[in-house]
C-alpha cells in the first residue's frame, strides 16, 4: 500500500472523470499495521499514523472496486461485480466456469438433464442419461473440471454440505430404479443412500438429513446423511405431484406440479398441508424465513409467485408476471434470482437471461443476457450460478 507521510489527518480526493460510482479506500500513513483503519470509528490508528481517505469516482460505465475504476463487464478480478474472480475470461459480466481446451471442452459440458449446486469451494453438476451420466466439479472461480464419478443413471438434483455431495440418479422413468447417492466432495466412491426410487428429481440437505422428491410417484423422502435409513414423509401422491423441494428447521416444502400448489410436511413426519391455492404447473422453489417463492409455468408465459410458509391454502401473490419462462429460483431473504429464456422449450439460442428482484418482486435487474436455456440457479455470498442447458456451460456473475 502507498504511504503518505502526513503529520495530521487529511482527506485526499482522487477524481477519475465525473459522476458514476464511488468507493472509499483508507490509507494509514504511519509505519505500522496498514490493515487496520481505526480512525473510521474515532480511535487513533494502531500504528500512530494519520487516516487518509481516497475517494474514487468513475464514469464511462466503470465501477469503483478497491479504489480503482474497473470495467466489470470484462475485468477477470471483478467479473459482474467487485471481487468476483474469474479464472477463465470474463465477458459481458459473465464468467464461464469451464475453461476452454479442457479435455476438448465437450465431455464435461452440462447440456442435458443437468442441475447444479455450490458450496464454499466448488460448483457441482451432473449430466447425461442412462448409464452414461457423470458428476463433475469445478472451482468457484472456474478452470478445468474434475470428473467425480461416471457411469451414473441420469444424475440431476444435488446438494453439498461441504463434506459430501448428495445427488439423485433418476434412472429410467417409471421403472423405480432411481437412487440417492453420496460422494465425498474431493471425489471417491459413491455410497447409496436410497435405491429403488421413482425418478428422484430434487435434493436438499440440512445438518442431519438428506431430502428428496420422487417425481414419478409423487413421494417425498428423507434419510440420515451418514447412516442410510430412507423414510417416506409424503405420498405417493401420483405422477408429478412432488417436484422441487426446500427444507427449514421444521418442515419440508415441495411443489406439486399436477395440483399446482406448494405443500408442507413436517420433517418428523405427519400430514401434508397446502400452503397455497392452485396455480398452473407449480415448478422451481426457493424459501427464506418467511415465504416460499415458486414458479407458475403456463403454455406461453410464466410468473414468479410467493406465499407465506405458515399459510394454509392461501392465494399466492404474483411477484413478477408475464415472464417468457421461469427455470430456476433462489433467494437469500433479501433478493430473489431467477433464470428465464425468451420462449418456452425449445429455447431460442442466446436469448436467456438471469434476473434479480427484491423479495417483494420489485426493482427487476437483468444481470446476464445471451444465455442458452439457463436453468438451476444457485447463489452464495457473492455470486449467482446457473447452467446453460442449451449451450452446455456453467456460468456465474455477481449477485
Amino acid at each position: 500500500m502507498r504511504r503518505l507521510g502526513l503529520m495530521s489527518s487529511v482527506v485526499l480526493v482522487c477524481v477519475v472523470g465525473c459522476g458514476g460510482a464511488d468507493a472509499t479506500l483508507d490509507l494509514d500513513s504511519g509505519n505500522g499495521n496498514d490493515s487496520a483503519q481505526p480512525n473510521d470509528s474515532g480511535n487513533p490508528p494502531v500504528d500512530g499514523g494519520s487516516d487518509v481517505t481516497q475517494q474514487v469516482s468513475c464514469d464511462g460505465g466503470l465501477t469503483a472496486c478497491g479504489g480503482q475504476c474497473v470495467d466489470t463487464a470484462s475485468d477477470d478480478k471483478n467479473c459482474g461485480g467487485c471481487g468476483i474472480v474469474c479464472n477463465t475470461q470474463c465477458a459481458a459480466g459473465v464468467c464461464p466456469l469451464i475453461a476452454a481446451g479442457c479435455d476438448g471442452g465437450v465431455a464435461q459440458q452440462a447440456s442435458d438433464n443437468a442441475c447444479l449446486t455450490v458450496d464454499a469451494k466448488n460448483v457441482y453438476w451432473g449430466t447425461g442419461f442412462n448409464n452414461t451420466g457423470s458428476v463433475w466439479s469445478v472451482p468457484l472461480g472456474g478452470g478445468c473440471p474434475t470428473l467425480m464419478i461416471g457411469g451414473q443413471a441420469a444424475p440431476h438434483g444435488m446438494a453439498s454440505d461441504g463434506t459430501n455431495l448428495f445427488y439423485a440418479n433418476q434412472g429410467t422413468f417409471q421403472a423405480n430404479n432411481g437412487s440417492i447417492q453420496r460422494i465425498p466432495v474431493g471425489g471417491g466412491s459413491a455410497t447409496p443412500i436410497a435405491t429403488n426410487q421413482a425418478f428422484p428429481l430434487d435434493v436438499a440437505v440440512d445438518a442431519n438429513n438428506v431430502y428428496w422428491t420422487n417425481s414419478a410417484d409423487g413421494s417425498v423422502w428423507k434419510s440420515d446423511k451418514t447412516t442410510p435409513n430412507p423414510v417416506k414423509l409424503a405420498g405417493p401422491l401420483g405422477l408429478n405431484h412432488a417436484r422441487f423441494l426446500r427444507v427449514d428447521a421444521t418442515n419440508v416444502y415441495f411443489t406439486d406440479g399436477t395440483s399446482g400448489v406448494v405443500d408442507r410436511v413436517p420433517i418428523a413426519g405427519g400430514s401434508v398441508a397446502p400452503l397455497s391455492t392452485a396455480v398452473t404447473n407449480a415448478g422451481h422453489l426457493a424459501i427464506d424465513t418467511k415465504n416460499a417463492y415458486f414458479a407458475s409455468r403456463g403454455a406461453t408465459t410464466a410468473a414468479l409467485m410467493s406465499v407465506p410458509l405458515n399459510a394454509s391454502a392461501a392465494t399466492p401473490s404474483q411477484l413478477v408476471p408475464n415472464l417468457p419462462s421461469l427455470n430456476g429460483i433462489e433467494t437469500d431473504g433479501t433478493s430473489i434470482w431467477f433464470a428465464e429464456a425468451t420462449n418456452v422449450q425449445p429455447y431460442a439460442p442466446s436469448t436467456g437471461e438471469i434476473h434479480r428482484v427484491t423479495a417483494a418482486g420489485a426493482s427487476d435487474t437483468k444481470l446476464a443476457s445471451g444465455q442458452n436455456g439457463p436453468d438451476c440457479v444457485s447463489v452464495d455470498a457473492t455470486s449467482v450460478y446457473w447452467i446453460d442447458t442449451g449451450g452446455g456451460m456453467i456460468s456465474k456473475t455477481g449477485k
